[in-house]
């Protein structure tokens, strides 16, 4: 009969919603992984990205009619290679929920898969961002403290060290835990102090608008690091080449299989990345400086 449902019809319904959903996902919800230097390896026949490093060099000065000599190198010595690998989520959608005709599948089989691809895409990105953050306490340069709270003064401090190691005004991006944020709300969604925009910055989270020269992103994802036997919340100051994410693929990548002895289908979604600090180290030969630690006490607001 034409309206009779297959597993391979259900197959299909459950891949499509899932793909459908996780994309949408990824397509409204912004996340760490979007901040920093990103280079995608899909159709090259390696797990490994390199992110370029080149020394600075310097110019001298010279007397007329002199044959200068001097060779500059190149030295790429720093670069940064970025290994790639899987991280998985798994669903199991059972004959219960998914046992429908053709009519019922968008309510049924289709419901429980855009629920799934909607979840394992959160939950993909939630890892991804968390091993992007926990990078920050390992970046050269720090400042806050680990027995109080944040303040405007260390951002500002975090932001001037930016402007001393000669890195880029535009972009850059203030990543804090909402811990953090909530001690700076105060001071920033005053208009005496940040004007109408004020408010745009504690509704939305992050803004176009710029908090001394750089953008602000809250989440919950920023990790826990431990500063002279202290737990702080490691938020940071940055620019995009303070960190590299490699990818491999769509993210996530899903695919549908049937358990027949288990009266189900299972639903497995994939997410194949790699991070390492990028720029974020030491300004040795101009290579790092571009991400500032900011910590601050996690029971201290």
């Amino acid at each position: 009969m034409a309206n009779e449902s297959t597993t391979t019809t259900l197959t299909e319904v459950i891949l499509s919603e899932a793909q459908a959903a996780s994309v949408l996902y990824f397509a409204e919800v912004p996340g760490v992984s979007n901040l920093v230097a990103r280079q995608d390896i899909s159709g090259r026949p390696t797990l490994v990205a390199r992110f370029g490093i080149y020394d600075k060099v310097s110019a001298a000065a010279i007397a007329e009619n002199a044959d200068f000599t001097t060779n500059s190198a190149l030295d790429t010595s720093g670069s940064v290679s970025v290994t790639v690998s899987e991280h998985a989520i798994r669903f199991q959608i059972t004959d219960l929920a998914a046992n429908a005709t053709v009519d019922q599948l968008a309510s049924e089989a289709g419901s429980q898969a855009g629920i799934a691809g909607t979840a394992g895409a959160e939950a993909l990105q939630r890892l991804q961002d968390q091993d992007i953050t926990a990078l920050f306490s390992g970046f050269n340069s720090s400042t806050g403290s680990n027995t109080a709270a944040i303040t405007s003064t260390l951002l500002i401090q975090a932001i001037g060290q930016l402007d001393i190691d000669n890195i880029p005004r535009a972009p850059r991006t203030t990543v804090l835990h909402p811990f953090q944020w909530r001690t700076l709300i105060p001071v920033f969604d005053e208009s005496n102090t940040y004007g109408p925009q004020g408010q745009q910055v504690v509704t939305s989270g992050m803004v176009s608008d710029n908090l001394y020269g750089a953008s602000l992103f809250v989440t919950a994802n920023v990790a826990t690091a431990t500063v002279s036997s202290s737990t702080v919340y490691a938020g940071a100051v940055m620019h995009p080449s303070a960190i590299a994410l490699a990818t491999k693929g769509d993210m996530p990548m899903f695919e549908v299989e049937r358990d027949a002895s288990l009266r189900s289908f299972e639903l497995v979604g994939v997410g194949v990345w790699g991070e390492a600090e990028y720029r974020g180290g030491a300004t040795t030969s101009g290579r790092g400086g571009a991400g500032v630690m900011l910590y601050s006490n996690s029971t201290v607001a």
